[in-house]
């Protein structure tokens, strides 16, 4: 009975140490699974702010598509309304190019014109001082006639002194009224020269300026022979000054030497004249045939010269 009873009680503990052992054995497979599904928490956590950071990501990626896509219509709204301004501005330009063309073609014409109607106006001055100098002539033959034969009388002299005056005084008054004409002429010419640039050079066309000044220094010199109390002298210098400060606005400058003392540094072509009404030793430019002329400070034509002297 008693070695019975001992392997009873050596068998219930012999359960017991077995029970005891699973019990470890299914603590420890407890505690891995727990360690387990931690650390599957934190990588499914882990998961989860990935996967909001994304849908964030994705959200704002869709905002910034959206707000590109707007950005695209109004870039194609814009690009349309170019092309709109463009096609307005090339009808535009090509109905400027036609007006443009137009009044070149209406300024050439007024150019002939203008040149005709100077070439008949000099012709007809010419005509006007060669009859003028016809009368002067036949008074100085028939006034030389009367003198000669004895039968001239001072009154027949002073006469025929008044009509060379009146005729003299009327060829001035003609000449005035063909240079203030000219000057009319070629002020239009300005108000519709187009410069062009000279094809060697580059630079632009200075041919209309250079004959205006040599115009100028024709009608100065005549107008320090004249008597101020001419008709239309007033006139005629207005006009004159009128064109050189108008050419002046254009980078021109036409200078006048006219009545200054003349000196040997003097770089002109010059003709020189006797005049013993001036004090011994004077040299006076009395005359113009060129004016100097300068653009942008650049002379493009020198003077030429009439210098009275009493040397």
């Amino acid at each position: 009975m008693k070695k019975m009873f001992t392997f009873l009680i050596l068998a219930v503990i012999g359960c017991q140490f077995a029970n005891a052992k699973s019990i470890n054995d299914n603590t420890d497979k407890i505690k891995a699974l727990e360690e387990k599904c931690y650390v599957l928490q934190n990588k499914q956590v882990k998961t989860d702010n990935n996967l909001r950071k994304l849908i964030e990501n994705q959200h704002v990626a869709e905002r910034e598509i959206q707000t590109l896509v707007k950005k695209n219509d109004a870039q194609r709204l814009a690009i349309d309304s170019l092309q709109d301004k463009c096609k307005s501005l090339e009808e535009a330009q090509s109905t400027d190019r036609e007006d443009i063309n137009g009044k070149i073609d209406a300024t050439d014409n007024n150019v002939r014109t203008n040149q005709d109607q100077l070439q008949s106006r000099t012709l007809y001055g010419v005509i006007v001082v060669i009859v003028v100098l016809a009368i002067i002539a036949g008074v100085a033959c028939w006034l030389t006639k009367r003198i000669k034969s004895g039968t001239s009388t001072i009154g027949d002299v002073r006469r025929a002194q008044e009509a060379l005056q009146a005729a003299q005084t009327k060829m001035q008054e003609e000449s005035i009224k063909l240079d203030n004409q000219l000057l009319a002429i070629v002020q239009k010419q300005l108000d519709a020269y187009v410069p062009s640039a000279n094809k060697t050079t580059g630079e632009p066309d200075h041919s209309l300026v250079v004959k205006l000044a040599d115009e100028i220094a024709r009608i100065e010199t005549n107008l320090s022979k004249m008597d101020k109390s001419v008709r239309g002298y007033k006139q005629l210098v207005q006009a004159k000054d009128r064109m050189i400060n108008n050419v002046r606005a254009n980078g021109y400058e036409i200078i006048s030497l006219l009545g200054q003392e003349y000196n040997d540094g003097m770089q002109f072509q010059t003709r020189f004249v006797p005049d013993e009404s001036l004090p011994e030793g004077k040299r006076i430019i009395t005359g113009m045939i060129k004016m100097q002329v300068n653009y942008n400070g650049k002379m493009i034509q020198p003077a030429e010269i009439v210098v009275s002297q009493n040397i």
